[in-house]
């Protein structure tokens, strides 16, 4: 059986040195840059040679020579004296629709914790070059300079995305209509001069813009990511560590990187076997292989289906009636005007993401820019237990309790503020947070602290993850060619072709786990990562899990003075030991 531990939330503030690795904090300033390098090269992508020419949107954004075949991380690290390199370098992979913003405040604090002797690359997925961030950069460009409560430079950012909608009816404006400037005009769209000159509209792809993503399975990323492996081993040496992770859906990824085998001929070259170890948070793995895998032939022409024109959707635009691409850039524009102007009534409001449906019943009461991703990612209003985090609570009006949706937790539906035109929101360090263990549903407005659950992630700090030199929503998330790879769940032995797809190894994967799940979230017991556990080669004492009480799914990752720290901490701790025999 695997080690179980069971970790408060409440993490003790002191440093601890603990050898192996310097791991006091000390005045030494984090660095932290988005890196664009040569990645795989698959042959049908933009920039190869040979490829099919790039589709007119993306060259509208990207210009005219595109070259996606490219690697990105965001890398936090602190310089050394004299150029030493790091001992460690964590990679980790964010979860479903996540940018590598989504990890950022794990790695700065990871990074902090061992003073620069681990680095920690987060990736930011292939597609995350396909988003249009122009309309962010003139949002950001508008303050603080833009004078309080006269934002219109910055709705013209918002209108970039999202021009004024009608209904159909030529009276402007009436019900169903979004009016996003607020002046009872139907306005043309916003434009804006790009890198290049061109003054355009926003670029939103279409499916058939995209066709070249059927080629972006597991197969594309696993090469990707072998590459940084490759560059990490290079940085630390044969003594020092390569650690591979994932968040959520990262964990799937990471499990299936770990049974890569990256010799397509009959030798073996398990991905493995160049790791130190994986780190599994808030995510159970990969699951086992269907009783009736898809054969060749049938996978041959699924992926010939994706690739044509008209075929199948080759990215994400739809989850549970949200618009994907919409709710990045809505994201980016709230998290901008929320960190800037807090409590100002919120522009995205009027935009058809967040004011007609789904979302404009969650984000229904008027409210400032900061409640507007509070209703929306908060574990106590979200209906969606994978975008929850605890960043606080709305108490200036009425909370009406709702029964979960799919067999997920109750949540709060906020109503109209009672005393204040707009609801405004209360950050993890208000005094005011509403206490009420146990919860009653029949009070109102609740109750932010409930029993096992404790509000630990800065709103501030999260708010400003939305719209940094990475970002924390993956606009187009490739999901055709992955959800068929992801079918064979962690093992494609029954494909036979290692060419398309090679996860093959994972019976002999024999390296350190570290689980860590959170008590609000997604994994919230050890047997949540037993399937996966079970399926490895690990010896039982290297195969631990950690239960953080009151952590939701994204706290993990967004946390501030994160519990999750000290536990990776303690377990990189012992793995360098192990590896330098002390």
């Amino acid at each position: 059986m695997p080690r179980t531990l069971r970790a408060p939330a409440l993490v003790l503030t002191a440093a601890l040195c603990l050898a192996p690795v310097g791991m006091c904090v000390g005045e030494a300033v984090i660095e932290q840059e988005l890196i664009h390098q040569a990645g795989f090269v698959q042959a049908d992508t933009p920039g190869a040679p040979g490829a099919p020419p790039a589709s007119a949107a993306v060259t509208a954004l990207l210009g005219p020579d595109p070259d996606l075949n490219r690697v990105t991380t965001l890398r936090t690290r602190i310089a050394r004296p004299g150029g030493a390199p790091p001992r460690v370098v964590l990679i980790l992979m964010p979860g479903f629709l996540g940018g590598a913003a989504s990890l950022e405040p794990l790695a700065r604090e990871l990074v902090d914790r061992f003073n620069g002797e681990m680095e920690v690359w987060v990736v930011d997925r292939r597609p995350n070059q396909l988003e249009d961030r122009l309309g962010t950069a003139a949002a950001l460009a508008t303050f603080p300079s833009a004078e309080p409560g006269n934002p219109t430079a910055f709705v013209d950012a918002v209108q970039f995305y999202f021009p004024d909608e009608n209904n159909g009816d030529p009276a402007f404006p009436e019900d169903g209509d979004f009016d996003v400037d607020d002046d009872g005009v139907l306005d043309p769209p916003f434009t804006l001069t790009d890198g290049f000159g061109v003054e355009r509209s926003a670029v939103r792809f279409a499916q058939d813009d995209l066709r070249f993503l059927a080629h972006w399975g597991l197969d594309t990323y696993a090469r990707d990511w072998k590459l940084l492996v490759d560059e990490a081993r290079a940085r630390v040496g044969e003594q020092g560590l390569v650690l591979f992770g994932g968040h959520s859906m990262g964990t799937g990824w990471t499990a299936r990187f770990a049974a890569y085998d990256f010799d397509p001929g009959p030798g073996v070259d398990a991905s493995y076997t160049h790791l130190d170890g994986l780190l599994l948070l808030e995510g159970g793995g990969a699951g086992a292989p269907p009783a009736e895998p898809t054969s060749r032939d049938d996978y041959l022409a699924s992926v010939a289906d994706l690739a044509s024109p008209g075929g199948p959707d080759v990215f994400l635009s739809q989850f549970s009636g949200i618009d994907i691409p919409s709710l990045g850039a809505a994201a980016e524009l709230a998290g901008v005007a929320g960190f800037h102007r807090p409590d100002e009534p919120a522009v995205v409001q009027r935009t058809p993401i967040f004011g007609a449906f789904p979302l404009g019943i969650v984000l229904g009461s008027p409210s400032s820019n900061e409640t507007v991703i509070g209703l929306f990612i908060d574990d106590d209003f979200s209906s969606v237990g994978a975008f929850r985090a605890s960043v606080g609570f709305t108490s200036n009006g009425p909370n009406v309790i709702q029964p979960g949706l799919f067999g997920g937790p109750p949540f709060y539906l906020a109503a109209p503020a009672t005393s204040d035109p707009l609801r405004l929101w209360q950050n993890i360090d208000d005094p005011g947070l509403p206490t009420c263990p146990p919860n009653d549903p029949a009070v109102s407005p609740g109750c932010a602290l409930q029993d096992g659950q404790l509000e630990v992630t800065d709103m501030a700090e999260f708010l400003k993850l939305q719209f940094g030199s990475s970002n924390f929503v993956e606009w187009y998330f490739v999901d055709g060619r992955v959800d068929l790879d992801f079918s064979y769940g962690r093992d494609s032995s029954s494909l036979g072709d290692e060419s398309l797809l090679a996860i093959t190894q994972n019976a002999n994967v024999d390296v350190p786990v570290l689980a860590i799940g959170g008590s609000n979230g997604l994994t919230p017991t050890p047997d949540s990562f037993a399937d996966y556990l079970g399926s490895i080669a690990t010896p039982a004492e290297d195969k631990e899990v950690v239960i953080l009480d009151g952590y939701a799914h994204l706290d993990v990752g967004t946390a501030t003075g994160n519990a999750t720290v000290p536990v990776v901490a303690d377990w990189v701790n012992r793995l360098l030991a192990r590896k330098l025999g002390l």
